[in-house]
């Protein structure tokens, strides 16, 4: 099989597995709307639902592993790595969904609009990376200006999360328990957002390698 065929191929379950990704982080949004109105059994049901579709990701994962555990040989080592960068990324997604269950949802307006803030960055930058990865196959050059996009956004993502722990320390009214929660679950979602990113500075190893 030539180098393109299976280059193809590889990129063809890529796109199959971010589309699972960017399914997971929407599942995330929704579950976090629902916990802050207080829906907390949905929530459950709605981390059950994101751990089965976890599992139709992995069997993608495993798949590239298994059918293309040759292609370093051919120069495309990286993108078995690609995939696995982009699983941590799920990881991340339901991480912070289990940790929501454990914070109690009678929090302030002002944390919740800067939880939603945060969260539609997340849903952005993941939005952009299904694009880069769909280009990827699609549409080479305009990979760069993706990941381009992709860095843009995980700096505002930087700066939302900088100051949602500014507002948090500096609030002496919140309980320190509840605090330390919300930071642990914000640090979920910048680390989310880095894994991202990582994945842009690895896509264009990829492409201009």
């Amino acid at each position: 099989m030539s180098k393109q065929k299976v280059k193809d191929q590889i990129n063809s379950l890529l796109i199959d597995h971010v589309r699972i990704l960017f399914s997971i982080l929407s599942d995330m949004a929704v579950s976090y709307t629902n916990w802050s109105e207080g829906n907390t059994e949905y929530l459950e049901r709605k981390k059950r639902k994101m751990q089965l579709t976890e599992e139709d990701a992995d069997s993608i994962k495993i798949k590239l592993i298994q059918d293309f555990s040759e292609v370093g040989a051919q120069g495309l080592g990286e993108y078995v790595a690609l995939i696995l960068r982009m699983d941590n990324v799920i990881n991340s997604a339901l991480e912070f969904v289990d940790i929501l269950s454990y914070i109690s949802d009678n929090i302030n307006d002002e944390i919740k609009k800067r939880y939603h803030k945060l969260i539609n960055l997340i849903i952005e930058i993941g939005s952009a990376l299904k694009t880069t990865i769909k280009n990827m196959r699609d549409n080479p050059e305009e990979v760069f200006n993706n990941t381009t996009t992709i860095h843009e956004i995980e700096n505002e993502i930087d700066s939302a999360y900088r100051e949602f722990l500014n507002y948090l320390y500096d609030n002496k009214d919140i309980d320190i328990r509840l605090l330390l929660k919300i930071r642990d679950s914000i640090m979920i979602l910048e680390n989310l957002a880095d894994r991202i990113h990582d994945i842009a500075d690895h896509i264009r190893i990829i492409i201009y390698q």
